[in-house]
């Protein structure tokens, strides 16, 4: 009974801890993919044009990213670049968002929305 307590304050320790990364926030033993092999990845960005969130292009005309990015308010989307230290205008596309009508918070789940590009 001991053991268990103490293993629910030691856990209770770890979730409330600041500064500790997340389950799967760490990216281990990545390696640089090579030129033109990331086509369907997109850069999810703001107004100002900075990145905010990693997408998916799915199809012609959606993008598929994390409903929680839309508190970043993301209003445009690159495509079709490995460095987006190098972009030029025609790889960038305005958006129309449509976040899952359950999310409310990543805790909760449906954490999954959708991004309408406004060309194909």
């Amino acid at each position: 009974m001991m053991l268990h307590a103490l293993h629910r304050i030691l856990l209770l320790h770890l979730l409330t801890t600041p500064g500790l990364p997340a389950f799967g926030s760490e990216i281990i033993n990545g390696k640089k993919v090579p030129v033109n092999k990331m086509q369907f990845m997109a850069s999810v960005q703001n107004d100002k044009h900075v990145h905010i969130c990693g997408g998916f292009l799915i199809n012609e005309v959606f993008v598929v990213t994390a409903a929680h990015c839309d508190k970043l308010n993301p209003t445009n989307v690159v495509l079709g670049t490995h460095d987006l230290k190098k972009i030029d205008e025609t790889m960038r596309y305005n958006v129309k968002r449509c976040k899952h009508p359950s999310y409310n918070t990543v805790i909760k789940g449906s954490d999954i929305m959708l991004l309408k590009v406004s060309r194909e």
